[in-house]
């Protein structure tokens, strides 16, 4: 059921269900912290799916959306609001999600004057689209999730303290998979299975490459474990994800530790090297996002790539 995908062996789970469980009858605020990729809308979800409310679950990526767009985005707007608003105005999200929930993803790069007005509908469940003069009323579940530290963002000046205790009635932190690695030969499994889902077809990872996995260090998170098998199973031979069919920063990285004596000073090619391949994995391998990070053009970075022999 819903509960399978909170089903980590990690002594977390075991405070996160306990958490969900006794919040669920009050439908209250949810504030839920942790890195980008450590599955906080599948919590999200979770809890929506418990709650047995009837409407929708509505995501939004409080980042995603242009400040000057997000309160029409959000609360909705009447015909002829401003210029290019749509014939017959638009609904907005929050009453899309009557009845249901909204989950406002990175909350933390919402800016000040929609975080006002956000306070404002916590307080009374009420919004009043653009362009419009009648207040409507809703019934819906806020659940928030940041991937920053939102008591630092309040002692910037960036988020507004009182919205933040409005939010964080519940609070649920998701740590990081490098902190919980006990937790891997479960998710790994939860994975296949999902990949065996999505492909129809029988999903399998040999030891050798399951061990590569434990030993590697996840900066991206859930996210980039689900990225690096669904890559390993389109590369392998009938569904079995072999060391072969690993990205080259996950086998680079445990052979150069391994042999690699620690007094040996490191090259300043392998610096170079180390520096492309982990610039190259936080970007999911996309190359102009790897060249910008890396301050060089792309066509330099593909000499680069091509002359360390860096298999993509």
């Amino acid at each position: 059921g819903h509960w399978e995908l909170l089903q980590g062996v990690n002594p977390i789970w075991q405070e996160i269900r306990r958490t969900i469980e006794k919040a669920i009858p009050y439908h209250p605020n949810v504030l839920i912290e942790g890195e980008t990729g450590t599955g906080k809308e599948v919590i999200a979800r979770t809890i929506h799916n418990l709650s047995g409310r009837k409407g929708e679950f509505v995501p939004i990526n409080c980042g995603a959306i242009p400040a000057e767009l997000l309160e029409s985005e959000l609360f909705g707007y009447e015909e002829g609001a401003f210029t290019g608003a749509k014939k017959g105005g638009n609904l907005g999200k929050f009453a899309w999600a009557d009845e249901g929930t909204i989950f406002l993803d990175e909350i933390g790069e919402m800016p000040l004057s929609m975080q006002v007005s956000l306070l404002r509908f916590l307080q009374d469940k009420t919004i009043i689209p653009v362009g419009s003069n009648t207040p409507r009323k809703l019934d819906v579940q806020i659940i928030a999730a940041t991937n920053r530290n939102l008591e630092e963002e309040i002692a910037k000046g960036n988020f507004r303290s009182d919205l933040y205790y409005r939010l964080n009635v519940v609070n649920i932190y998701l740590p990081p998979l490098r902190e919980r690695k006990d937790d891997l030969p479960w998710l790994i499994n939860l994975l296949l299975k999902e990949l065996k889902e999505q492909y129809d077809h029988k999903v399998q990872i040999t030891e050798e490459a399951d061990e590569l996995l434990k030993k590697y260090h996840w900066p991206g998170n859930v996210r980039e474990l689900r990225n690096v098998l669904e890559r390993g199973f389109i590369h392998s031979d009938g569904g079995w994800i072999a060391s072969r069919d690993l990205p080259q920063f996950i086998t680079a990285n445990i052979s150069q530790s391994a042999e690699k004596p620690s007094n040996l000073r490191e090259s300043p090619e392998n610096k170079e090297k180390k520096m492309i391949l982990e610039a190259l994995e936080v970007c999911q391998g996309n190359i102009s996002a790897t060249a910008r990070k890396l301050g060089i053009s792309r066509v330099t970075l593909y000499k680069k790539i091509h002359n360390f022999g860096i298999q993509r």
